[in-house]
């Protein structure tokens, strides 16, 4: 990954926005000047431009160039990339022609982009009929952490989250645990206080009088970031219950007001099952702030690039 794992310390210096003018990809474009200004990074603003012709209306199903289109693209671009020079961020923007998701990923490795910062206009659903094709082939395939504003995280929200934690959820797995050193930049440039959180299945809330599990679990939380190597502090580490781990994350940064969600992800289940994929995708659309996903490759993916 661009952004390191060796040091004391991760920084994000480049951010790159991928954007097509939609209402998700404004949204995002909000969040990426919030993002730059608070971590003091650059930003990229890239449009790819999927087909070089669009069917007319018209009888005889005339195609005519897209070069008003393009001229139209150039301008929305050009008007983003003053609004953030405007707000003080250094900012270059880029147009290209191909296919989004491979367009994208190579803007990322051509420009050593730290973060890439997506809008997804997805509501519900499952996978990527839903999800929408580019934002999750980014998702799998980045060499850099991801993040995603879904279609709830309005601009009212983020304004009223300001105060708001950043919370950590994890599952233990051993592959993704390192994904709380993500959170210490933004922790650290918005002085938000970490929340690092654990769902537990539903039935053992009413099995649990003592808290003997909970407590076991916060114990655990508490090792995972001390672990990290990287020092936050004062980090709180909290428990929940939920039938399903998507709506119980979800929930808890609905009451308290999170600013944003940190998410590790295992790649070889992205690609080979739709289990961890599914809570993924479940988390990104529901959930009222953005969404930083840091894929990392399994243990056998590991060892595999070890021989």
């Amino acid at each position: 990954m661009p952004t390191s794992m060796t040091g004391s310390a991760l920084s994000f210096s480049k951010v790159l926005l991928a954007t097509d003018f939609s209402p998700a990809s404004q949204a995002a474009f909000q969040v990426a000047l919030r993002v730059c200004t608070e971590l003091r990074a650059s930003l990229s603003i890239l449009h790819v431009l999927e087909d070089p012709y669009v069917p007319s209306s018209g009888p005889g199903g005339q195609f005519f160039e897209l070069d008003s289109i393009s001229q139209a693209d150039r301008r929305s671009l050009d008007s983003l990339r003053e609004a953030a020079q405007l707000a003080g961020v250094p900012c270059e923007a880029n147009m290209v022609n191909g296919t989004a998701s491979l367009a994208i990923l190579e803007a990322i490795s051509t420009q050593n982009a730290d973060l890439v910062v997506l809008g997804t206009s997805a509501l519900h659903g499952f996978e990527r009929l839903v999800f929408g094709s580019t934002a999750e082939a980014i998702l799998r395939e980045a060499p850099c952490p991801v993040l995603t504003v879904g279609p709830q995280v309005s601009q009212s929200a983020m304004t009223s989250h300001s105060e708001g934690p950043i919370v950590f959820a994890t599952d233990f797995h051993r592959t993704t645990t390192h994904a709380i050193r993500y959170a210490k930049p933004f922790c650290v440039a918005s002085k938000s206080p970490l929340h690092c959180l654990h769902v537990l299945p539903r039935a053992l809330e009413s099995n649990s009088p003592n808290q003997i599990v909970p407590m076991i679990m916060t114990e655990a939380l508490h090792h995972v970031a001390t672990e990290s190597g990287t020092t936050i502090r004062s980090p709180i580490c909290a428990v929940t219950y939920g039938s399903e781990i998507s709506n119980a994350v979800v929930e808890y940064a609905k009451q308290h007001k999170a600013k944003l969600i940190v998410l590790g992800v295992r790649r070889a289940s992205m690609l080979a099952s739709h289990v961890q994929a599914h809570i993924t995708y479940r988390i990104i659309t529901e959930a009222p702030c953005p969404v930083l996903t840091i894929c990392f490759a399994s243990e056998q993916e590991s060892t595999q690039t070890a021989a």
